[in-house]
């Protein structure tokens, strides 16, 4: 039972819906740039702004997509030390 518990675990989906991520990055997008046209127009600072805004904003992002799924992936954590906990329950 432990063992087949730790390999539905490790085998989980996403557990960020689509809908909700795409109506997030939607929203964002939608406040900032807004947030910058509305009173200034298109200067080199803005545009350098919003570049920094969307780079930051995609890593963010990258990153909760990245830890919602610890063991794989980019930055993943080993499973060795549960597969040792596993052991003595047999």
């Amino acid at each position: 039972m432990a063992q087949t518990r730790l390999l539905l675990f490790e085998h989980a989906d996403n557990s960020i819906p689509i809908p909700f991520l795409v109506i997030l990055v939607f929203w964002l997008a939608v406040i900032f740039i807004m947030s910058f046209s509305l009173f200034s127009r298109l200067t080199p600072i803005n545009i350098a702004a919003m570049l920094l805004f969307a780079i930051s904003a995609s890593a963010a992002l990258f990153l909760i997509l990245e830890l919602s799924q610890p063991f794989v992936g980019l930055m993943q954590i080993s499973s060795t030390p549960l597969r040792n906990a596993l052991v003595p329950l047999g």
